[in-house]
């Protein structure tokens, strides 16, 4: 298996996406391949993804500057239905935090909802520590 940072958006890309993003949230708009490439391109955001003979998982880190430190957010971990207990997703989340790591950032948060059970196991075997707080959400209309 290999994991990479894309750093180029391809069709095989682009495809791996219209399959994954359903798995993860099937009520998320799948991204094109122009917003795809905007990812990329963004000086903020990396797209890391799993391949053996298909890309079968993606990650998303995300990095904030704030007043109270340079953090880091892991979004939109999905790995596809297939390959999922074969390791893929704690190869990917060790790829991020190896890639992040020293590069000033002091923290790197996520958030799993509590029936991915696997997905919360795993986080914590990789030293993520469960928070107590609220998340919130706006949802605003277009």
């Amino acid at each position: 298996m290999k994991i990479y940072k894309a750093t180029h958006i391809t069709d095989d890309i682009v495809n791996a996406f219209s399959k994954l993003i359903p798995q993860l949230s099937p009520d998320s708009p799948i991204p094109s391949k122009s917003e795809l490439e905007a990812l990329i391109n963004s000086d903020n955001t990396m797209i890391f993804l799993a391949e053996e003979e298909d890309i079968i998982g993606t990650l998303t880190v995300v990095l904030n500057r704030i007043p109270t430190g340079n953090k880091a957010w892991i979004e939109d971990v999905v790995v596809d239905e297939s390959a999922r207990g074969k390791g893929v997703g704690k190869k990917l989340t060790a790829f991020a935090i190896a890639f992040v790591s020293g590069k000033g950032i002091s923290q790197i948060n996520l958030t799993s909802t509590p029936e991915r059970v696997a997905a919360n196991q795993l986080y914590q075997k990789l030293g993520f520590e469960k928070r107590e707080t609220n998340v919130y959400r706006l949802t605003l209309k277009e």
